[in-house]
């Protein structure tokens, strides 16, 4: 039998709360949201690419990303080291939180109508407004936060979401491009306009933006 790793069982529990797994058939497992269990075979490759958004963007946060000067270009060691991998040279919060995507595996992103190569190689996102319509065009969008989405708020910023936290009614979050550095982010969740999946939302996660159950306020 296929089990998690103890290190993705606390997301996959976040990921069923959320409801972004898909249910099993009735009786195909026990308790919890459609009877799927942490150690069902459906959360194997799903976990552990969720989890792997998150073990991205926290590594970046401990190389100390700053920019010179506020010129744009992320570079490691505050700012003295290396240009980062998702540099364009332009406002980076949306390449950052795609590149955190990409090297987890996941591209639907790419259908966005804004990429660019990013310093690494990769193609990234580079727009809040343009990857957030993409979402809403092909189900990418939710008002349901899971670790791993990327949160949009304030009009015009993108963070990759790490933390739920519903009785505070907030999101924690790492992004690019805050203060010129790449920083730990507190949400409140009257600010946010929405969350963007890196794959499409099930049923479980498509909800009204005023319905309890929004992670938005």
């Amino acid at each position: 039998m296929n089990r998690l790793p103890n290190g993705h069982r606390t997301l996959a529990a976040a990921l069923l709360a959320a409801g972004l797994l898909a249910a099993l058939p009735a009786g195909a497992g026990a308790q919890g949201s459609g009877g799927v269990q942490p150690g069902d075979p459906s959360l194997v490759d799903i976990v552990p690419k969720r989890s792997a958004i998150l073990r991205t963007a926290r590594a970046e946060l401990a190389r100390n990303v700053r920019e010179r000067n506020g010129d744009n270009i992320p570079r490691y060691d505050y700012g003295k080291g290396s240009i980062t991998p998702y540099s364009i040279r332009d406002q980076w919060c949306v390449a950052f939180g795609s590149w955190t995507w990409v090297q987890a595996g996941f591209d639907d992103y790419l259908g966005t109508r804004l990429l660019r190569t990013a310093f690494g190689g990769s193609l990234v996102a580079i727009q809040v407004t343009d990857l957030s319509s993409w979402a809403r065009r092909t189900g990418h969008w939710t008002f349901r936060a899971t670790p791993g989405d990327l949160v949009a708020y304030g009009g015009a910023h993108i963070g990759v979401v790490t933390v739920v936290d519903r009785k505070g009614r907030a999101v924690k979050s790492i992004e690019g491009n805050k203060d010129n550095a790449v920083r730990p982010v507190v949400i409140d969740m009257s600010r946010v306009t929405g969350y963007v999946s890196p794959t499409p939302v099930t049923a479980a996660k498509r909800v009204a933006r005023t319905s309890a159950l929004a992670d938005v306020d």
